[in-house]
């Protein structure tokens, strides 16, 4: 973990400028152009129309996290769910 050395676990969801991550979409520049390429491929029918509108969700979610995880007030937790075999 972080305390070992490691890198954090929130930091996929952190803003970087270096365009050849994919941390670059959550900076203001690629936010943009992440958006706007995607309104364009619905309206050349590259893409399924809503792809724009899902990606904003998804995006406002990794803020979020990310930003949690920089406060220290969320981390992940795994949930594994069982079932008794009939």
């Amino acid at each position: 973990g972080e305390k070992d050395g490691g890198k954090p676990w929130m930091l996929p969801l952190l803003p970087s400028w270096n365009p050849f991550t994919q941390r670059f979409q959550f900076n203001w520049l690629g936010f943009f152009l992440v958006r706007n390429s995607l309104r364009l491929m619905e309206l050349f029918w590259l893409a399924p129309k809503g792809t724009s509108k899902t990606q904003m969700m998804l995006q406002k979610g990794g803020f979020g996290l990310g930003d949690g995880g920089k406060e220290k007030i969320f981390t992940p937790m795994y949930l594994m769910v069982g079932r008794v075999p009939e």
